[in-house]
This record gives C-alpha cells, structure tokens and sequence, in this order.
C-alpha cells in the first residue's frame, strides 16, 4: 500500500503506521470493526487529509501529550492526532481521549478498533495511549471535567447543531490549560460558524489560531476567563461585531 502524502510530506510527520492506515482510509477502503469483519466506509464522514496535517501541525505547535475529539466515526482524526502523540517518543507520557456514543451503532465499531489496532503496533504508543467513552459529549465532558481532567488539544467534531458546539466548546474550554488550543471542523456549515462568531466576541481568554484550511476554526488559550457574570457581546454569524 502506498504511503499517505500530503502537501510533499510523507510518513516524516507522522510515521509510516498512522499514514499507511490514512492512505487505507482516504482511498475508502473497507475498514475493520469491532467484530473483526472489513466494512465499507461512506465517503463523507472524515476530515481530509488538509485538515488532518493541519491538527497535526497544530499538535506539535502546542506541545500536546494529552488530546480529545468530541466524534470519533472512523477514526480519521484519531489517526492523525494519535500519530502526533506518537511522534513525541513517550508512550508512558501521551493519550487520547474520544467522545462518541454511536461508536457501535452507526460506525461498527470501526473507529476504536483502528485506534486500538495502531496503538498496538506503534512502538511509541501504550495500551493505555488510547479510550473512547461512549456516552453523549455533554454528559461525557462534564465527567471529564468534574475529574480535573486537563486537555492540550481539543478537537470538536460531533454533532453539529449550534447549541450543542456551544455547550462542548464551553466544556472543553475549562479544561484547555494556558497554550492549550481547541478546534471546531465544517466552518461551512452556520451553526458552527455561528459558534465561532460568539467565541470571536465573547472569550477574549481565546485567540484565533490560523491553520490555512478555511473548514477548520482554531483558537488557543491566552488568558483566564475574566467575564462578569452578565457579559455578553452581540455577534454577527462569521464573528464581526453585530452593528
């Protein structure tokens, strides 16, 4: 199988297991599930390969060892985020967190045997490397947070209705350390630009971050959070102040 290239960079970045199982997964191949029989895969649950490199990147920017993703499916992301752990050589020191409560009912399992496949054969990767709770983000990120759990990087993609990226960005801030960055995926769609348009104005405790992929929203810890308790600044849908 070829390696996974993009952008004239090769399995450098993330190793030669994560892009050969990306390769596998970008060209649609049928994928494994958790019953050990190969699936066929719909071409429009993913990131593309842009956008994976771009967390990858991103990754390596904020010196993760500790990531989550709210929506696990097929484990595209999982891949691209668990082969930026990987690359920090400290299997005792790194893990990834995923959030999906349809994991075995819509995705066949297929996302968490990927993970739990490349854990496996990653020298630089642990048993304990990889978890997947499946519960609702909601439910699951306010456990995570009632623990004291700390998240370098955040990567939002589960359901995409306004209401419900708003409450798991407002979740998954508090658990963002200082440097720490969260992404939100499918910028064209209005809820999730609605979202970003509110943190624009509303948590100057965040800055933008920029990726170069236009589906990816990006924002990085610089502060507390010092609102009152009545703040609120009006937004318009892409985050220019409302006039």
């Amino acid at each position: 199988m070829p390696s996974f290239v993009h952008d004239g960079q090769d399995s450098s970045l993330i190793g030669a297991v994560f892009s050969e199982r990306l390769a596998s997964l970008h060209a649609g191949e049928p994928q494994r599930g958790f019953d050990r029989i190969l699936h066929q895969i719909d071409a429009t649950t993913r990131i593309s390969a842009e956008e994976g490199i771009a967390l990858v990147r991103l990754a390596a920017q904020v010196n993760a060892t500790h990531t989550l993703e709210v929506g696990l499916g097929y484990g595209f992301s999982a891949t691209y985020l668990l082969g930026a752990l990987a690359s920090r050589q400290r299997a005792d020191a790194v893990g990834h967190l995923a959030i999906d409560p349809y994991q075995m009912t819509d995705w066949n399992g297929i996302g968490i045997t990927t993970a739990n496949e490349l854990v496996a054969v990653s020298p630089c990767l642990s048993e304990s490397s990889f978890h997947c709770i499946e519960k609702r983000s909601d439910i699951a990120l306010a456990g995570l947070l009632m623990e004291g759990r700390s998240f370098d990087l955040t990567f939002i993609d589960g359901y995409h209705r306004f209401d419900d990226v708003l409450v798991d960005f407002t979740l998954a801030a508090q658990m963002c350390p200082p440097g720490g960055a969260i992404v939100l995926h499918d910028m064209w769609l209005p809820g999730i630009a609605c979202v970003a348009g509110f943190i624009r104005s509303n948590r100057a405790d965040f800055a933008e971050v920029r990726t170069g992929c236009e589906n990816l929203f990006a924002v990085q810890r610089i502060g507390g959070d010092a609102r009152n308790w009545d703040h609120f600044v009006p937004f318009a849908m892409d985050g220019t102040p409302a006039t």
